[in-house]
């Protein structure tokens, strides 16, 4: 009786799966419901009161429901543990020369899809003064930092760990990427989501997963921000490219160039970062003690629910493809 009431206070393979199935049928769902509501480019407060709603209603409201329900301690199984300055530095030297890394890597990414047709990259809403750019920071920075962290590496990481460490820390990264639903980025989001999980198993905090998501997104809201600001000028800054997939194609050369430069540099004070975490954190990183109920072998239903989830991002995935190839007009 005991291990079952232990067993019930932890995220489950299957609890977690069938959390993650929900928010992407959410999610979906929203898109299709609210595709007036909140077009793919908007304007104004009225963008960031939409987008924060929707980011804290369909990503955080259902891991917490779900802790909830199984009266879970959340602060336990979410890791909300502190972190050491030396371990919080680390992922913020991680977080910012990752970021460029990552650009890089789009950039080879883009030039293979490039060859099924013209790719189409994730489109924010210009920030041309300071209140924006607070305001985009905050909504795109700061909330899907916390909220994306607590369903991943709070809800899926804990509960996929009765696969090991190593195991654990890749599925809980592929599930992050391709929820965001968007074939542009997701071998750099799938990698980040990696990362990401590595750091919070690493320093046993989900804050130092919170720390890299958020300066990796406040890095893309400074940079377009920044641009607006040297720009001086709302209307040029339109017409400007707000992502790699928005290049001319005789700016692509020079481009790859430039930042496989800079993606070779940043690697190697990254890697350095990524080594001596690696090194302080040498006894802190661990897993739950995995009780003998979900020590049996998985189940096909346990993984259905993110089987079905996976299938239904292929689809998604094809009809983008067919969107850009102009087999299909959407």
């Amino acid at each position: 009786m005991e291990n079952l009431i232990k067993e019930t206070k932890q995220p489950t393979v299957l609890g977690s799966n069938i959390v993650y199935l929900t928010v992407l049928i959410l999610m979906i769902g929203s898109q299709i419901v609210f595709s007036k509501w909140l077009p793919t480019t908007s304007e104004g407060a009225d963008y960031y009161w939409k987008l924060f709603i929707m980011e804290v209603v369909l990503i955080g409201l259902p891991p917490l429901f779900y802790m909830k329900i199984f009266n879970m301690d959340i602060r336990e199984v979410a890791r909300f543990n502190p972190i050491k300055p030396v371990e919080g530095f680390l992922v913020v030297g991680m977080a910012i020369f990752g970021y460029f890394v990552m650009i890089a890597i789009n950039l080879v990414w883009y030039w293979v899809v490039s060859h099924l047709g013209t790719p189409t990259g994730q489109q924010l809403s210009n920030i041309e003064n300071l209140n924006q750019y607070l305001a985009a920071t905050l909504v795109i920075g700061l909330v899907p930092a916390v909220v994306e962290e607590f369903l991943f590496r709070g809800l899926i990481l804990r509960g996929y760990e009765r696969f090991g460490a190593k195991a654990t820390i890749v599925m809980t990264g592929v599930l992050f990427g391709l929820l965001h639903l968007q074939l542009m980025s997701i071998p750099s989001i799938i990698l980040i989501g990696i990362i990401i999980s590595y750091v919070v198993y690493r320093t046993n905090s989900i804050l130092a997963g919170i720390i890299y998501h958020f300066v990796h997104n406040g890095a893309t809201v400074f940079f377009l921000y920044m641009q607006n600001m040297l720009i001086g000028s709302p209307e040029v800054a339109q017409q400007l490219p707000q992502d790699i997939s928005q290049l001319p194609d005789d700016m692509m050369t020079i481009a790859f160039v430039v930042w496989g430069i800079i993606g070779f540099l940043t690697l190697i004070p990254f890697i350095g970062c990524v080594i001596v975490l690696h090194i302080y954190t040498r006894d802190k990183g661990q897993t739950r003690s995995v009780p003998l109920g979900e020590s049996r072998p998985l189940s096909f239903l346990e993984m259905l629910p993110a089987l079905a989830a996976i299938v239904i991002i292929i689809v998604n995935v094809i009809f983008e493809i067919l969107y850009m190839t102009g087999t299909i007009n959407i």
